[in-house]
């Protein structure tokens, strides 16, 4: 567009607005505003009259003005439409300027995250290292940091070369990160075999700084270690209270048998007359043994025993030396129950 210029010649001809001005103000200096007799309000109305018709004289000299002046009224008039009409493209045209700027810088900004997170997809496949989308990925992807790297840059290129930076910071970043996994994941397999039952949730644990994973290594293992001596204290003393005859001492065994002595002689005795009294013809008519007729089955003989340790151990004695050395007796055994 070519440079604007108007010229104007704005003279007036002839006017006496100077000396009628200087009058009016006369006349309005001299008012009285102190109103008390009939003279004063009859001066004061003529005074109002007076000066409303000096405004209609002041508007019509104005009009007349304007009028003489049509050329130069039709002029400001359309300089004022196009002033109009121009403001309203340049805001319109800011407006789509800074939208469209911003619409580029997001696209920039994601196209870096996009980058970034096949980047690390890369990592898992690879290198292997599934541990690797189980940890924090957050501070690589976090839209924040792309941005601040495009803060300020003037220009597409600008853009670019924000972009490219972050990237190729965070890249590294993720390198490192995969090797202190990689690190870790090597650790955790050396473990020895009993202790990698603690470790199911490997994949969260790679992810640790390598002191803190060591730290937690320690706690779990030595918690273990510390179950599993706990648990063969208890065992042991299980089987301390768990006495099986054949661990109970034979001066126990010989004092039971003492005991009972007696009683078992006079059973035999009882048993060979009764034999003796019996006819041959009764003994041929005797049932065979019920052990021969009848099927063999497994059974238990269960004896509550509320005593000492001592008399129990008598008692057991006692079963032992009568019912040891039978065949169809396959355990003899002294148990002490926890519960009571």
């Amino acid at each position: 567009m070519n440079q604007l210029f108007i010229k104007l010649t704005g003279t007036v001809n002839s006017s006496n607005f100077d000396i009628w001005k200087k009058q009016l103000i006369a006349q309005i200096q001299a008012v009285n505003v102190e109103l008390i007799t009939d003279d004063d309000f009859v001066i004061a109305s003529k005074q109002a009259r007076s000066f409303k018709a000096a405004e209609k004289s002041l508007k019509e000299a104005k009009q007349s003005a304007i009028n003489q002046a049509e050329e130069i009224q039709q002029l400001f008039t359309a300089i004022d439409e196009i002033t109009e009409e121009a403001r309203q493209a340049r805001l319109s045209l800011e407006r789509q300027i800074k939208t469209r700027k911003l619409e580029i810088k997001q696209q920039y900004i994601q196209s870096g995250i996009e980058e970034i997170q096949r980047f690390i997809d890369n990592q898992i496949i690879d290198k292997q290292i599934n541990a690797f989308k189980k940890c924090d990925l957050t501070p690589f992807l976090k839209r924040s940091r792309f941005e601040s790297a495009v803060s300020g840059k003037a220009g597409i290129r600008g853009l670019e070369i924000g972009i490219e930076q972050i990237c190729t910071q965070i890249k590294t970043e993720i390198s490192e990160k995969a090797g202190k996994i990689q690190h870790n994941k090597i650790k955790l397999d050396a473990l020895p075999e009993v202790y990698k039952i603690l470790f199911q949730d490997a994949a969260l644990l790679t992810c640790l700084p390598e002191d803190e994973l060591e730290a937690e290594i320690n706690k779990r293992t030595t918690r273990y270690d510390e179950e599993m001596a706990r648990r063969e204290a208890e065992e042991s003393a299980r089987e301390i209270e768990n006495i099986t005859i054949e661990n109970i001492t034979i001066e126990n065994t010989e004092a039971a048998t003492e005991v009972d002595a007696s009683a078992l002689e006079l059973n035999q005795n009882d048993n060979n007359q009764h034999k003796n009294d019996q006819t041959p013809a009764e003994n041929m008519t005797q049932d065979p043994d019920p052990d021969q007729r009848q099927q063999i089955k497994k059974y238990q003989i269960i004896i509550d025993l509320l005593s000492t340790l001592d008399k129990a151990k008598r008692v057991a004695g006692i079963i032992k030396s009568e019912y040891g050395n039978d065949s169809s007796v396959q355990l003899i055994k002294l148990i002490h129950h926890r519960d009571e």
